[in-house]
Order: C-alpha cells, then structure tokens, then sequence
C-alpha cells in the first residue's frame, strides 16, 4: 500500500468516525431534550380540580368517571367507582415522565399500540383529565415489562417511553367499586332463608359473643351439622365483592330465592337471588329493626382503672349501627341488581341439607 492510498484510507477511517460520534451525540441530544421531563407538567397543580377522566378505543369502548359532591361514579353504569383506583390512576398520571423518544413515523406506531384509537383493530387507548376548562390528552399503548408504557399525546408525532406504567382498561367494571358490602359473621343474629324449591329455616345465634349456632326446624331423625359447618353462612357477608352490577329488570324472575340477615344491631339486608345460566344474580333491600337492636344492646366499655385521670367528657362512643352501613347499602343499591360468584350465592342461599349431619347408614342383617 503506497503513501497515497494510506493517506485516503486514514481520512476515510477519521470521516466514519467523526460521523459516528455526530450521530451519536444528536441522538442522546435528541433523547436528553425530553427524558426525565413530565408529560403534563401543569396536571399536578390542578388534581384538586379533576372531575373526570375518560378512556375510548377505537372498537367503540367507553368508560367515564366523573367526580360529585358523593364521590366518583361510572356514568354509563350509574354506580360509585373505585375512587381509591381512580386516584391512583390520576396521581400516575401527573406523575408521569419521559424515559426516551420512540418512532414518530406512523407506520410504526402500532408496534408500539401509539396508533390513533380511530378503528376497531387499534390497540391503543384515549385518555382523558377534565379539569374545570382544561383537558389534558394521552393516547397509551403498550407496557414496558410493567414499568413503563408507549404514549403519544393526540396532537405530537414523536411517541414516547415513559414512566411510571399505568393501568387504562375502559372496560366500565374494571373501575366500579365492588365492595357490597363487609360484614364479621360475629355480628349477625339470624339468617332466614327460602330457596325456590325448598322449606324455609332460620339460622340463628343466640347472643353477641356466641359461638354455638342452631337451625330450625331440623326434620324427625336428623341432627343439625356442627357450629362451624353451619358458621360458614354466617361469614358470607365478611368481604363481599360483586363481579358486575346493571340496572334491575321491571320483570321479577320466574323462580327466586331470599335470604335475610338481621344483625345483633338492628341492621337487616335482604337478598333476593335467581340464576341466569352459569350466573348468579341478588337485587338487595336494607331496613332497621329497633326491636332488635333494643333486645341485644352493645356492652359499656369497661371502666377505667382507678389511676387513670378522668378523662374530659367527650360525645358517646360510636355503636355498630353507627356507620350506617344500611342505609348507604340500601341507597347504593336500589334499582340496582348485582352479578355475584357462584360460590358466594350458595354460601348465601345454602340448601337445608346442608345445614344438617348426613344420615346414619342403614345397619344391615
């Protein structure tokens, strides 16, 4: 290799270099001008005005989640949302920010589900915040190994890795509050059930603090099943979450079951039940019964020890009825009637036969 060819090889090599760097630092220029930035810097001072957030596909899916003075509701449901999951979903999304820019060609954005949410194939989602007159945008696609997510704001070609990864599904009963209702079994005086093609009985508790449980009637030559066996029914109420809530049919069903449970403080909730195929449905009813709350007062708190300094006097301390748990159920759920897993409704409705010991075996000759 001559001097000359050197001289041309050597420039050629510095030129690629050079080039290389250029690109380089123009990328990480590129990428540094937003990483670490928010998405919506001006969100975070307006959360407290925040009074609706709605989410659309391109398949037509819409959920909208709107604030009142009673808290948030999904207005296509006309019931209370998760205001809990709504706030969190707000508060990420204030929080959001930049990790780096993605493609801004629109051939690529459905690789990363940034497409326009305007079909019924895309797989992206339209986000909207409402606050007072301003309305922040974010068209969200794909997650990150569950830490980021791909977004592109509505108006901007550059689509985006940011983070935190948030959660946007507009299926409606994904942000309904499903908690019906939570209720210790410890705190229920009597179950009165009548299923459709069955007798009626009582499952009853004698006093606050009783362990021992007893049904009636119990047929001629039958034993009723343990405490704990029939204690089950009794617990049904602790934890009770619907899968899915719509408004109540005009028509009753052909064939229905109830269940009424009154608690020791006067609180009664009635269930009324029926199948739909594989689905188990309830219609709920609340009322008071004072009789019964007279008949089983809340015990005093015990004194305090003599050392201890009288305390000032102070309003009475708050009785199980207190939190009106009957009255919120029964106006949250009026008009209303709730899809409940299967084994929650025969935990409710259980049959006689099973409140009862099995037979003794016939003893052969």
């Amino acid at each position: 290799m001559n001097q000359k060819k050197f001289l041309a090889l050597t420039v050629t090599t510095v030129v690629v270099l050079a080039a290389g760097v250029w690109i380089s630092m123009h990328r990480s220029s590129k990428q540094s001008d937003l990483g670490g930035t928010a998405m919506f810097a001006d969100l975070k001072p307006a959360l407290g005005e925040v009074s609706e957030v709605r989410f659309a596909k391109g398949d037509g899916s819409r959920t909208t989640l709107r604030k009142s003075a009673d808290g948030w509701t999904v207005v296509e449901r006309q019931y209370p949302a998760d205001a809990s999951r709504v706030r969190e979903l707000v508060l990420n999304l204030a929080s959001l920010k930049v990790v780096e820019r993605k493609t801004q060609d629109p051939a690529n954005y459905a690789r990363l589900g940034v497409e326009a949410p305007d079909s019924p194939t895309a797989g992206s989602t339209l986000v909207e915040v409402i606050a007072d007159k301003k309305t922040w945008s974010l068209i969200v696609g794909k997650g990150a190994d569950g830490k980021a997510i791909y977004v592109r704001k509505p108006d901007e070609t550059v689509s985006l890795l940011a983070a935190p990864f948030i959660t946007v599904d507009p299926d409606q009963k994904r942000w309904i509050d499903r908690l019906l209702v939570d209720v210790p079994g410890a705190n229920v005086h009597d179950v009165s059930v009548k299923l459709a093609n069955s007798p009626a009985y009582v499952l009853m508790r004698a006093a606050r603090g009783a362990q021992d449980l007893s049904v009636s009637p119990v047929p001629k030559g039958r034993k009723a099943a343990t405490s704990m066996s029939l204690g089950s029914q009794t617990e049904a109420l602790a934890a009770f979450h619907f899968d899915d809530v719509r408004t109540a049919p005009s028509a009753a069903p052909g064939a229905s079951d109830t269940a009424t449970y009154r608690m020791f403080d006067g609180q009664v909730i009635e269930f009324t039940g029926h199948r739909e195929g594989d689905k188990t449905f309830v219609t709920v009813a609340t009322r008071r019964d004072p009789a019964l709350a007279a008949k089983f007062p809340e015990a005093p708190p015990p004194p305090a020890p003599p050392s201890t300094p009288a305390a000032p006097a102070t309003a009475p301390a708050a009785t199980p009825g207190a939190d009106q748990i009957a009255e919120k159920l029964g106006a949250r759920a009026k008009g209303m009637e709730f899809e409940i897993p299967a084994y929650k409704y025969e935990a409710i409705f259980r049959k006689p036969e099973e409140l009862l010991e099995k037979p003794a075996e016939s003893v052969k000759n």
